[in-house]
């Protein structure tokens, strides 16, 4: 698949009105995400990725969308990436034909579908947001050094299963019990519209 042209982000804090947020938009997909206006979009555009079984890409005629992400930093740009601040992406992702029929949300939930130690949910709900529908599962993940880490994601797809919209974000479980505010407000304010 070819590379296509970055989709800008809208930033429209203006449209917060004061709120303390700020709203990252991908336009054409009609996606929006709230964050905390002091959180920073680190990339945002078209990406080169689809849901399909092999190299050979079979879309439903006219159903075409753009793979899209937008990754967001709660961290100060000199410590970008740390696990000690909020993390995380919203993304819209198409899904071969192939494997629309049979596509499972638990595929996107690896640490809490594979039984892998240190991992124990914390959360599970199941979610409608206007068409789409899905599962929004958070988890508490400990790792050999003995550091906890907190995974929290939602994913929804549409009625096809053409289309996979997700939100992540993780960081360690003090980051994530500081924010849990702002991380549910992210969560419930995810918008998909038609």
């Amino acid at each position: 698949m070819a590379p296509v042209p970055l989709i800008a982000v809208a930033l429209l804090a203006a449209s917060c009105g004061g709120s303390g947020y700020q709203y990252v938009e991908n336009g054409d997909e009609t996606v929006f995400l709230k964050i905390p206006e002091d959180w920073d979009v680190v990339s945002e555009g078209t990406v080169n990725f689809i849901l399909t079984p092999d190299d050979d890409l079979q879309l439903l005629p006219g159903g075409y969308v753009l793979p899209w992400r937008a990754a967001f930093d709660a961290a100060p740009t000199s410590l970008r990436g740390s696990t000690d601040y909020v993390q995380g992406f919203a993304e819209v992702q198409p899904v071969d034909r192939r494997m629309q029929a049979t596509l499972n949300t638990t595929l996107f939930f690896p640490e809490v579908s594979n039984n892998i130690d240190g991992v124990e949910k914390v959360r599970h709900d199941f979610v409608t947001v206007g068409e789409v529908s899905g599962e929004r599962i958070a988890w508490r993940q400990l790792t050999e050094d003995g550091r906890a880490f907190m995974g929290d994601r939602l994913v929804l797809t549409d009625s096809l299963n053409s289309v996979v919209y997700r939100v992540n974000v993780w960081c360690t479980v003090g980051c994530y019990q500081a924010n849990a505010n702002s991380i549910e407000e992210i969560m419930s304010t995810f918008t998909v519209e038609d």
